[in-house]
């Protein structure tokens, strides 16, 4: 709470700031260098060009014509292409492995909100880092939940085993992407460590060790309704999904509605994050980018909007 706390004054101080000021202080708060003054110099008209497409993103928020507001955050001195470097959900490489599709027909009234986070499934937010390894939280996060419900016990379970172990012959390709169907295919083979016993270095290794938590199988949920996805989130507890991350990168609070540009195809899906429920007119996303970033690591979209980002093209969930 103390670094949050340090991240909020620095916003609020921010305000009155130059460009200058806002990019020593940017440097700052996340420990940028650069190796050559030229390489800075670029990086400080990418953070300019960032800045200023907050701004007036966020003067329309202000005014009422858009749903959530931006941020500077890591990503300040990333430009956009880079940025979509970053998100490495891949697309199928290899035929996806069995699972069923469900569509819980026999699921009739289920609750007007829900929140994992309020029950106890979800561990703390977890950063990536410049490893594109979105897939592996995703996954990581909905065994998780299922340990929980199964076993009443909360524990972190390891990303980095699946970026090193569950490799190409799986489909994934460790910090340069992978599928959390994939990573459930492996999970079933092999088990997943803890994160104590497994620690996250943000990039892929040789693999160390494998077995764990193993899971029986896994299921992909009716693609496309959102309908269906409200009610495997409600039954089932925390769900992973893929989703268009192109238009999230400086987002700092609010919902997510009309900014992205998929077609809900699973082509435009290159973002695995966590569902762990939903409100009044949104979904809850569980992010892995930091604390930092979003509301407390987390965001929101848009529900039953036209399947807003693709959130219900691609959900699956592990079977304990």
């Amino acid at each position: 709470m103390k670094g949050l706390a340090i991240v909020a004054v620095l916003i609020i101080a921010a305000n009155g700031l130059s460009e200058q000021e806002k990019w020593q202080q940017f440097k700052i708060q996340h420990g940028r260098t650069y190796r050559t003054l030229l390489e800075e110099k670029r990086r400080f008209e990418i953070f300019k060009f960032n800045l200023r497409t907050i701004e007036e993103h966020n003067e329309r928020y202000h005014n009422g014509e858009e749903t959530f507001e931006m941020g500077i955050n890591q990503f300040g001195d990333m430009t956009q292409e880079e940025f979509k470097r970053m998100l490495a959900l891949q697309k199928p490489q290899m035929p996806l492995p069995s699972g069923d599709e469900v569509s819980f027909d026999n699921v009739k009234d289920i609750p007007k909100t829900v929140d994992w986070r309020e029950k106890g499934a979800v561990t703390e937010v977890k950063n990536q880092g410049n490893c594109g390894s979105c897939w592996a939280f995703s996954a990581v996060g909905s065994i998780e939940g299922q340990v929980f419900l199964k076993n009443g016990s909360l524990e972190s379970l390891s990303a980095q085993n699946l970026v090193d172990c569950a490799g190409i012959e799986y489909g994934n390709f460790g910090c340069k992407g992978g599928l959390m169907d994939y990573a459930f295919n492996y999970t079933h083979q092999h088990g997943i460590l803890s994160d104590a016993e497994y620690p996250y270095w943000g990039f892929t290794r040789r693999c160390t060790k494998q077995g764990g938590v193993k899971i029986t199988g896994y299921q992909d949920v009716s693609k496309g309704d959102e309908v269906v996805l409200a009610k495997a989130v409600a039954t089932i507890g925390p769900i992973s999904i893929a989703l268009d991350g192109n238009h999230i990168m400086f987002y700092r609070r609010g919902i997510v509605s009309k900014w992205c540009g998929c077609k809900n195809s699973e082509k435009d899906l290159n973002h695995g994050v966590l569902l762990v429920g939903y409100g009044d007119g949104y979904w809850i996303v569980k992010n892995s980018w930091g604390r930092i970033w979003g509301e407390q690591g987390y965001f929101r979209l848009k529900k039953d909007a036209g399947n807003t980002c693709g959130v219900a093209t691609w959900p699956s969930y592990p079977i304990l």
